[in-house]
This record gives structure tokens, C-alpha cells and sequence, in this order.
């Protein structure tokens, strides 16, 4: 997030150098790639630079993942991946989520020892409060998101799921077929009684999360 202040920027109602002439926005930066993966197949991908891209989405529930936000680049002989375009994270609930990789033989590969230490390390309570000390506070809806999808990657890892695997629950199947983690979030609503708070009805998620992984995993 960036605040900046220009003259040459659209002002409606005149510019004085004040603060209401203040933009705010998003400070990008460019990153060198000889185009997106919808320009090749993913054959040649490596596991680790797709895996990569799943945990981001995964935990950040990206409604917006398609092949065209994803650069290819060619460093040393080797094929690095950058996920890019991420304005549609962290929604106020799971029914967009979509993931292009859930379609590449790569997501069907188990986690690396690597991946699997780094996603264990995630902590849901630190990137909301990251995210407040940058400036953006979290609505309730969108903080749930964040720790709902946390705690799903950290679980479904934890018990030997690919990324396709966690992307399957956290994915509909169809437009108008709710995903696992709608049905289970929704269940959670309403199961709570008056006065329940955001801990107690995020481990009644976590227990029914627990059930049906131990359902997926016999």
C-alpha cells in the first residue's frame, strides 16, 4: 500500500497540494519474465516453483489464480515461476476461490520436507497483525478467511494432502456446488449460540476439519 501525491494524477475538484489530493494505492514492482504460463504447458514446470504458488493461494483463498497471473522466467537454465495480480485475496468468503494449478500434474506431488516446515511456521494471528501494521486492518469476514484457509493448508499438509487435495476442498467442483469449506464454515454459523465468540466458532471449524481429513486419510 503507497500514498502518493502529483499533480499530474486525475483531480476532479482541482489540485492544491493539500491532503484530500493524496492517492492511494498499490506500488508494484516489475519483475522480469519472458511471459505467463498460459503461453506453454506446464509439463516443464518444477514441482517446487508450482508448489510455491499453491501454499500463497491456498492460504491467502485467491479467487483469481489463472495461468495468465503466473510469469515465466528462464534464470540459469531453470524454469521460476512469479505469481502476480493478487486483487481478489483474502474475499469475505470461499465461493470464487479457483486455482488453475489444481489442473497440473504438479499439485497432485506431496509437499517437500522444505515446504512442509514453512507452512507449519505460518501463523494467521502474525500476517493479520502485519497486515494492520501496514495500514490494512481486516474486516471480520476477511480475517476469518485468512484464518479458516490457514488452517486448512496447515491441517491438510500435516496429514500427507497434495496441494490438489487442500485445493479441492477449498475449490467448488461447479459454480453453483458449494465447496467442503463453505459446507463446513456454513455448519460452524450456524451451530453458534448467542454470545459464542470468533475463537470458539473457529474451533468448531478445526474440529469438523479434523473429522472429515481423518475421514480423507483411512
Amino acid at each position: 500500500m503507497a500514498k502518493c501525491l502529483n499533480p499530474g494524477f486525475n483531480h476532479p475538484r482541482g489540485y492544491d497540494g493539500g491532503p484530500e489530493n493524496i492517492k492511494f494505492g498499490s506500488l508494484q514492482m516489475f519483475v522480469k519474465n519472458c511471459g505467463s504460463c498460459e503461453d506453454m504447458g506446464p509439463r516443464d514446470f518444477p514441482v517446487e516453483e508450482v508448489h510455491k504458488i499453491t501454499v500463497l493461494d491456498i492460504r491467502t483463498a485467491n479467487a483469481d489464480r489463472h495461468a495468465g497471473n503466473i510469469l515465466l522466467n528462464r534464470e540459469g537454465g531453470h524454469i521460476v515461476l512469479t505469481p502476480v495480480d493478487h486483487g481478489y485475496c483474502l474475499p469475505e468468503n470461499f465461493k470464487d476461490c479457483t486455482f488453475d494449478w489444481l489442473y497440473w500434474p504438479q499439485s497432485r506431488e506431496p509437499y517437500s520436507k522444505q515446504a512442509l516446515d514453512y507452512i507449519n511456521s505460518l501463523d494467521a494471528e502474525q500476517d493479520i497483525a502485519l497486515l494492520s501494521a501496514y495500514g490494512w486492518d481486516l474486516s471480520l469476514e476477511c480475517a476469518r478467511t485468512l484464518r479458516v484457509s490457514t488452517m486448512l493448508l496447515k491441517k491438510g499438509a500435516a496429514n500427507g494432502l497434495s496441494p490438489f487435495a487442500i485445493g479441492r476442498i477449498m475449490c467448488r467442483e461447479t459454480v453453483n456446488k458449494e465447496s467442503m469449506i463453505e459446507k463446513m464454515v456454513q455448519k460452524a454459523h450456524d451451530s453458534m449460540l448467542m454470545g459464542m465468540n470468533e475463537a470458539e466458532f473457529l474451533e468448531t471449524v478445526s474440529n469438523m476439519l479434523d473429522f472429515e481429513l481423518e475421514n480423507m486419510c483411512v
